[in-house]
């Protein structure tokens, strides 16, 4: 079979081209997955942190009064504790944020961290993409 003699080739450039398409989207695929990754690993951090804080309740208003009463020195105490320990610890930028609600009832926790971009950093200036997980937790009496 002969072809013309100006598309000698013509497909192999195809097939080239759409390897090198495939690559980058490829590329692309592994990067948001390791942020949507990342994230879900924040997430779990910031859940088990607000359920670790919640449990810091004063329990002089609890003897006193029967109402359930987060203290706030002791809820962010034992949140940066938990959150020390905690395995994703590498992950966070910075200490978490510990929020008792005015009304002492839920605790809201805020954890940041990053992650290093590969093929979408030739987009993203600072090749990283930030991430912010919160969650918030009340006390309760189990019974």
């Amino acid at each position: 079979m002969t072809g013309h003699p100006g598309q000698r080739g013509s497909i192999t450039l195809w097939v080239l081209g759409l390897g090198m398409c495939l690559l980058v989207v490829g590329g692309m695929g592994l990067d948001m997955w390791s942020v949507v990754a990342i994230r879900a690993r924040l997430v779990e951090a910031a859940e088990a942190i607000a359920t670790g804080a919640a449990s810091g309740i004063s329990e002089t208003h609890w003897r006193d009064t029967g109402e359930i009463r987060l203290d706030p020195v002791r809820a962010s105490r034992l949140g940066r504790d938990l959150a020390a320990r905690h395995p994703v610890v590498g992950l966070l930028e910075g200490p978490p944020e510990i929020v008792v609600d005015p009304e002492f009832r839920s605790v809201t926790v805020q954890v940041s961290g990053s992650v290093p971009l590969t093929l979408l950093a030739l987009a993203v200036k600072s090749g990283r993409v930030e991430i912010t997980a919160s969650a918030t937790s009340r006390p309760h009496v189990g019974g």
